[in-house]
């Protein structure tokens, strides 16, 4: 359970060439919950843990949102990938070659009340561990300005004093932007789910930014949303 995020973690170091990212929100009933969740980690993470190790992408995870009203997303499916070819490449998926079984026996998507997805590219980030991860959404006036000043003066601030924080982002959204729809996303990994929510407990007044920040001009109506969530599994090529 460790290396929570290398997209929103170690996976997703970034080095020289840029990585991806999906992240699938899907929404289960309470009642059939658990079993999403022994398919995806029984069946599903085999199947991805033989497509990492092959080389046909980076990581799996799945991921529960504890907090949230009764016709939101309850979970959601993070895949990290090397290249955009990787990405689209479905036939990777492949049950019966790497576990003999048919993909019908073993879909979870029955269950699905809804499901989206979206195609992220990670711009940069600090890797680390953790077992609770908020993701922040935003849609910025100026995106190039927002990126540039996380990237210059947040992660500068950060690699000082991570405030807590195991591990920190920033990705742009490749798909599904719109108005009403963010265009960029950071996260921050914690320890705990606790420590996750009292970071949430920011003060409302005396805070200051690092000097050189262009956030708020760049972003001044602040998050679309900020979404608390645990992980439930998570593969890597060392896992």
């Amino acid at each position: 359970m460790k290396k929570l995020l290398l997209i929103l973690f170690l996976a997703f170091s970034f080095g020289v060439n840029a990585q991806y990212y999906t992240i699938t929100y899907i929404q289960v009933p309470y009642g059939d919950q658990a079993e999403v969740a022994r398919l995806e980690t029984k069946y599903w993470s085999k199947v991805a843990k033989a497509n990492i190790d092959s080389g046909k992408q980076l990581a799996w995870g799945l991921f529960a949102r504890p907090f949230g009203n009764s016709d939101q997303w309850t979970h959601a499916f993070v895949n990290v990938y090397q290249t955009l070819e990787q990405l689209t490449d479905s036939s990777i998926w492949n049950t019966e070659e790497v576990l003999g079984i048919s993909a019908e026996d073993i879909q979870t998507f029955g269950y699905y009340t809804g499901s989206g997805i979206n195609v992220w590219k990670i711009e940069d980030q600090i890797p680390g561990e953790g077992k609770a991860v908020i993701w922040n959404f935003a849609r910025p006036d100026n995106l190039a300005m927002f990126i540039d000043s996380n990237k210059k003066i947040w992660k500068k601030q950060f690699e000082k004093d991570m405030g807590g924080r195991t591990s920190w982002g920033i990705a742009k959204k490749l798909t599904t932007v719109s108005q009403n729809n963010s265009s960029v996303m950071t996260w921050d990994s914690y320890p705990s789910l606790a420590d996750a929510l009292d970071a949430l407990d920011y003060p409302l007044e005396g805070y200051s930014a690092p000097k050189g920040d262009m956030t708020s001009e760049a972003n001044p109506d602040g998050w679309i949303a900020q979404v608390v969530v645990q992980q439930v599994m998570w593969i890597t090529a060392t896992q």
